[in-house]
């Protein structure tokens, strides 16, 4: 029984000997058929992807002259369109008044006399004072 055990561990072992030789066998196949696509193959598909992208670029290019023709043929694209300019004028005759720039405030009247009151006796506080509160109770 040994010995038909080994003879089989012999036999299994040289199957996948024979196999492994058989799958070194193939890929080298495999690259010696890609090489003479290459070789056979190349030089004509360079050639003919070449001619193609000529023929795509001269067909592009002839698309793009045709419509430049037309756009330059065509008149309404060549004339510009009336231009109307609409300028208000301010005349003004008589300056009179206050005109302040950058100033709102929502305080009554004696809350900004107080602030400018402060303002004039501790100008080293000006950034304090700038800062005034709607909810500050009118006076």
């Amino acid at each position: 029984m040994n010995d038909a055990n080994a003879y089989l561990r012999s036999l299994i072992c040289r199957f996948e000997q024979m196999i492994a030789m058989l799958e070194s066998k193939q890929c080298e196949l495999v690259a010696e058929n890609q090489r003479l696509k290459d070789q056979l193959f190349g030089p004509v598909l360079n050639d003919l992807q070449d001619r193609l992208k000529a023929q795509l670029k001269d067909h592009l290019d002839n698309q793009l002259k045709e419509k430049l023709d037309n756009h330059s043929a065509d008149p309404k694209c060549t004339t510009p369109p009336n231009i109307t300019y609409k300028i208000q004028e301010l005349h003004v005759n008589e300056l009179k008044g206050t005109l302040n720039i950058g100033l709102t405030s929502t305080a009554a009247t004696e809350q900004l006399r107080g602030i400018v009151e402060k303002l004039k006796t501790d100008p080293g506080h000006i950034a304090d004072n700038m800062f005034f509160s709607q909810n500050m109770e009118n006076p």
